[in-house]
């Protein structure tokens, strides 16, 4: 989440170690997620291609709703469709609070 509003972060890590701290920059982040991130595009294709329509709009919501690599790589493949969101943690608790409604009746 740190590294959509700047283009570094210093991350603690004193739960392994007191003063313990790693340096990670967007190229890393980039370089981590490749694979996922193709992935998470594959099954974007494949809705496309089952679903035979276009969607109106892209609805992100939780922490990689607020991801630039994840944005750009779904503008990339969807040029035309405009990206929405909301409040992507306060989304994500309503939704499992009405799953859990759902399930612990």
């Amino acid at each position: 989440i740190a590294l959509s509003a700047s283009p570094a972060h210093t991350a603690s890590l004193d739960f392994i170690a007191a003063a313990l701290e790693t340096e990670i920059g967007v190229d890393q982040l980039q370089d981590a997620i490749s694979q996922p991130l193709e992935k998470i595009l594959e099954q974007v294709q494949l809705a496309l291609a089952t679903s035979q329509i276009k969607p109106d709009v892209i609805y992100l919501t939780g922490g990689s709703a607020r991801s630039p690599l994840l944005r750009a790589a779904l503008q990339q493949t969807l040029p035309d469709t405009p990206i929405a969101g909301g409040d992507d943690f306060a989304s994500v608790t309503a939704g499992l609070a009405r799953w859990a409604e759902v399930m612990f009746r």
